[in-house]
């Protein structure tokens, strides 16, 4: 019952996030009008549903097994936690009015509450993989890496945001938006580093940041063809971003190989499946 209740509260979740992100993409104008805010910055608008997807896909994945994927509950509680503080602080800075917080605090309590009462117990005598395979060093390396990566923009999106508008040589146009993307780079890099801390358990979860680049690459292209950026720009984000996935699939094959059994892995524990 815990499950099927857990299973459908991340998948209620993951169809909001999807669907927000598909709302702000193509009608950002509405989406914004929601909270009493008109586009600003076009680029950003279109840039963070696509890490809000992103994000979406971690949650619509821990939704297959809430038990085996409870880690990610967590993530998405920390997400609503920031959320609500980060609106708090707009409605101090006048950024959203009072009714636009009041609906969006409702929510993220709602969603919070329902999270906290689907987390599944600690299984008794369930223990973390103890001894880490060699052949998954790789990946869990990268995932930490990506991960740090991940949470540093954030910081930059939200907190440091005239050092990531340094960084990026891009003026920063819309603070609003980009806090809000830099919430959705939290959720992934969380993610990441929750897959790394057990590869055997959240090893499926490694498509979150693989997602995040393919979108990225294929955003590129219609960031062209818009005439935001030039041809030289997008050639400098198909390269990190082609390099970051052809890692991901390298190390991810290298480290399933290592799990099905082709040779034998140290006495390390096993892990719940669910």
């Amino acid at each position: 019952m815990r499950d099927a209740y857990g299973r459908a509260v991340l998948g209620c979740i993951a169809m909001c996030e999807f669907g927000w992100a598909l709302a702000f993409y193509f009608w950002p104008a509405r989406a914004l009008g929601l909270l009493g805010r008109g586009v600003i910055d076009p680029v950003i608008c279109r840039q963070y549903p696509l890490y809000l997807a992103s994000a979406a896909l971690a949650y619509a994945l821990a939704a297959t097994n809430p038990r085996r994927y409870a880690g990610l509950m967590l993530v998405c509680i920390v997400q609503r936690a920031v959320e609500v503080a980060a609106a708090a602080l707009d409605l101090r800075t006048h950024t959203i009015g009072p009714a636009a917080f009041a609906w969006l605090a409702a929510l993220e309590v709602i969603a919070s509450v329902a999270l906290f009462a689907a987390l599944p117990p600690r299984a008794r005598g369930e223990r973390q993989e103890s001894v880490l395979d060699p052949r998954d060093r790789g990946l869990v390396r990268l995932l930490r890496g990506f991960g740090g990566l991940e949470i540093f923009w954030f910081l930059a999106s939200t907190i440091f945001v005239q050092l990531g508008s340094r960084l990026l040589n891009w003026k920063l146009a819309d603070p609003y938006t980009t806090q809000q993307q830099g919430i959705a780079l939290l959720v992934i890099g969380l993610a990441s580093l929750c897959a790394a801390s057990n590869v055997a358990r959240y090893r499926t979860i490694v498509w979150v940041p693989i997602a995040s680049q393919l979108i990225g690459i294929a955003n590129s292209f219609n960031e062209i063809r818009l005439g935001s950026i030039g041809w030289g720009v997008a050639a400098t984000q198909w390269t990190i971003e082609s390099s970051l996935v052809v890692a991901f699939v390298y190390f991810s094959r290298r480290s399933l190989r290592a799990s099905s059994g082709e040779a034998p892995r140290p006495a390390a524990v096993a892990v719940e499946s669910g």
